[in-house]
């Protein structure tokens, strides 16, 4: 099959445009949620969209008996995702943003993943059902955010920005917190009131503190919305097993080196955004409830997809893939290589673009 035969352009604008923000369609209701928010987003950072449907042509293989091949005729298929797009493309041009639209066959994930390669931004939905394929947003927003070459957001069937929200009850504390003193609650309830993030871009970092490339693309985020910017961590103080008994110290001081590395991010983003509004909190509990929980009432909320193991770590390496199903707001997740925490301390990260 010749590359023209596999990819399809549609005259929808200008094509090959640079750092697009990337869009995967697929005619569902999560699919037209996600690109609603990624045209404010387009906006935001003055780029085009590039739409992108995908589907894959059904084969039939025989194991025991010989069969002559029969080319399936994928017409049917290919005029279904180019009403889709076509459609999706008129809203986008009617936001007055730059749009180009790409058919490609194959596995949308493995298309969305290399389409990223050339994208400033790649936005999917959750939960995608129905559509012309029902593929695209079922595991893409689970597989693409773990191997996408830009930042990835995923955004809830359910979000509405405008919608009155609720912050659900959490079994995590906070313990500190900036700017005010933190709450006393009952330690022997099973939860507690959730914490409100109303207008807020609330970002989850680990023990690379300041050095973690989410933290500094949120702060970036927040500045182009307007919105102040909210810092969680989170450390487990909750003892499992007799391996490790901590004493009383051994806690304090492990909560004072969380809440060191807030204090440290706060003063770097300072430095570099002077009028951003930063305020953080470190928990005490699970990694992916407090970011769950955050998201009840976040604008937008950001994780890395790669944190560090261990008791010391404030977010675990799996965190964004058990938040992702559950998130109640859109959420970037930003990749993190696995040698970023060599990098020279005190240098600030290079973060353009986003």
């Amino acid at each position: 099959m010749s590359e023209q035969d596999r990819t399809q352009n549609l005259d929808t604008g200008p094509a090959g445009e640079p750092e697009a923000v990337i869009v995967g369609i697929d005619g569902s209701p999560p699919s037209r949620n996600a690109l609603a928010w990624a045209i404010k987003e387009a906006r935001s950072l003055n780029r085009p969209i590039r739409l992108v449907g995908a589907y894959t042509i059904p084969s039939v293989a025989a194991a025991a008996i010989d069969v002559s091949y029969v080319p399936i005729d994928d017409s049917s298929i290919r005029a279904a995702v180019t009403n889709t797009l076509k459609e999706a493309a008129a809203e986008v041009k009617a936001a007055g943003v730059p749009v180009e639209a790409v058919i490609e066959i194959g596995d949308a994930a493995g298309v969305l993943i290399d389409e990223s390669k050339s994208g400033v931004l790649t936005v999917v939905g959750s939960r995608g059902r129905g559509g012309f394929a029902g593929r695209l947003l079922g595991t893409v927003s689970s597989a693409l955010p773990a191997h996408s070459a830009c930042p990835t957001v995923v955004v809830p069937a359910c979000w509405d920005g405008q919608a009155d929200r609720t912050a659900h009850p959490t079994s995590s504390r906070p313990i500190r917190q900036d700017r005010r003193e933190v709450e006393e609650h009952d330690p022997n309830a099973e939860a507690i009131d959730g914490l409100r993030f109303d207008g807020k871009v609330v970002v989850g970092v680990d023990s690379l503190g300041a050095e973690s490339p989410a933290l500094w693309k949120a702060a970036r985020l927040a500045v182009r919305r307007g919105s102040p910017l909210h810092i969680v961590a989170v450390i487990t103080t909750t003892v499992i097993g007799p391996e490790w008994l901590p004493s009383t110290a051994d806690l304090e001081r492990l909560v004072s080196e969380g809440a060191d590395k807030l204090v440290v991010a706060k003063q770097r983003l300072a430095e570099e955004f002077p009028d951003l509004d930063v305020t953080w909190t470190l928990f005490d509990g699970q990694p992916a409830e407090v970011l769950v929980r955050a998201s009840d009432t976040a604008e937008v909320l950001v994780i890395g997809s790669r944190g560090r193991g261990g008791f010391a770590g404030l977010l675990l390496g799996s965190t964004s893939q058990s938040v992702l199903p559950y998130a109640q707001c859109p959420t970037m997740v930003v990749r993190v290589a696995r040698d970023h925490g060599r990098r020279k301390h005190g240098e600030a990260p290079a973060e353009p673009g986003l």
